[in-house]
C-alpha cells in the first residue's frame, strides 16, 4: 500500500526548523568482481560502471528487498566524490537507511577532462547497475529514488525527466532500466540556456561549457538545451522534491520555478521549498527550515514515494 501522489499543483513553503539527527558512518570496504550478497548494516564500496566507485549502504534492519536512495554528488561537474556534500551525505544518508532504505553514494566521471555526456552517462549506468544487481543489494528493482545537489541536482533531475531517447544509456546492463520513480532536486540547475546570467552563476554556466569541448563553439544553445532537465519534462515521469535558497547566488532561484512549473505544466506531482537563507549549500547560519528540517523532508519525501510499507 502506498500513499497517493502528491497533487501536481505547487506548493511553495517556508518551514520552522527541526531538531537536526546523527549517525555514526562504518567503515567502508572494496568489492571487485561478482557482487557478493550484502549483510544487514553492511557498508561496502564497488566499483560499477566506466571504473567509477560507489559506496553502498545496507540498512541495519534485514528485512524483504527494501527501496533504494542514490545521492548524486555536486561541483560543477569537475569536482567532488561520493563522499562530499556535507550533511547532504553525511545526515541524510544514515536517516535514510535507518528508516529501511538502501543508500547508494555515486561517483561519475569529472570534466574538463572527461567531456559530457560523461557524467550522465555514469549515473545512468548507476541505477541499472542497482537493478542489475538488486538480489545482491536487497533491493527492490521498481522502488529506487535520487537526490542530489547543484551539478548533482541536475544529474538527479536528469535521472528523473530524460529518458532512454535522450541518448545517454548506452554501456553496462543494456536490457535494465536507468528510470527512478523519486527524485529530490536540491539547487540544481534546470535550464542551462538561461543560468549564467548574472553573478556567480556564470562560474557555473562556464564550467559546464568547458565539459563541452569543441561542441561548444559550433552550437553551444543546442547542446545546453540536450543537457536541461526542463527540456525533457513530460507527464509520467516521476514525483519531484525540488529546495532552493532564497539567497542562492551560484544557481538561482529561477531555477528550480522553472523547472517546478515544467512538471507542474505536464502534470508531474512536485513540491517546491523556498528555503529562507541558506545559500546554495543549504549550511548558512539561520537558514529556514534548518538542516535537521530539510533532511527529515527528504526522508519523508522517499517513504511516502517508494516505502510507505515501511
Amino acid at each position: 500500500m502506498r500513499r497517493p501522489l502528491l497533487a501536481a499543483a505547487v506548493g511553495v513553503l517556508t518551514m520552522a526548523g527541526l531538531a537536526t539527527s546523527s549517525s555514526a558512518s562504518s567503515a567502508s570496504t572494496s568489492s571487485r568482481g561478482a557482487l557478493r550478497a550484502l549483510t544487514a548494516g553492511e557498508q561496502t564500496t564497488v566499483t560499477y560502471c566506466n571504473h567509477q566507485q560507489a559506496r553502498i549502504t545496507e540498512p541495519p534492519i534485514p528485512g524483504h528487498p527494501a527501496p533504494a536512495a542514490v545521492y548524486v554528488h555536486g561541483g560543477s561537474w569537475v569536482s567532488g566524490n561520493y563522499d562530499t556534500g556535507g550533511f547532504l551525505i553525511d545526515q541524510i544518508g544514515p536517516d535514510l537507511a535507518s528508516k529501511g532504505f538502501v543508500v547508494v553514494s555515486v561517483n561519475y566521471r569529472l570534466g574538463p577532462g572527461v567531456p559530457w555526456p560523461a557524467q550522465i552517462e555514469d549515473v545512468k549506468c548507476a541505477i541499472r547497475f542497482i537493478r542489475a544487481n538488486a538480489r545482491a543489494l536487497n533491493v527492490n528493482p521498481n522502488e529506487i529514488g535520487t537526490w542530489g545537489q547543484s551539478a548533482g541536482g541536475q544529474l538527479a533531475s536528469l535521472l528523473g525527466t530524460a529518458g532512454p531517447s535522450a541518448g545517454w544509456d548506452g554501456g553496462a546492463y543494456p536490457h535494465q532500466s536507468s528510470k527512478v520513480e523519486a527524485v529530490v532536486d536540491m539547487a540544481g540547475p534546470s535550464d542551462l540556456q538561461t543560468l549564467g546570467v548574472q553573478g556567480d552563476s556564470r562560474l557555473v554556466e562556464a564550467s559546464f561549457v568547458s565539459l563541452l569541448g569543441k561542441k561548444a563553439a559550433h552550437n553551444l544553445n543546442t547542446a545546453m538545451k540536450a543537457a536541461s532537465p526542463v527540456t525533457y519534462a513530460a507527464p509520467g515521469d516521476p514525483p519531484f522534491l525540488i529546495l532552493h535558497s532564497d539567497n542562492d547566488r551560484i544557481v538561482y532561484p529561477q531555477q528550480s520555478k522553472e523547472l517546478s512549473w515544467d512538471l507542474a505544466a505536464n502534470q508531474v506531482p512536485n513540491q517546491l521549498v523556498i528555503v529562507s537563507g541558506a545559500g546554495h549549500e543549504f549550511d548558512q547560519a539561520g537558514g529556514s527550515p534548518d538542516q535537521g528540517a530539510i533532511a527529515t523532508m527528504v526522508v519523508d519525501f522517499f517513504i511516502a514515494h517508494l516505502a510507505f510499507h515501511l
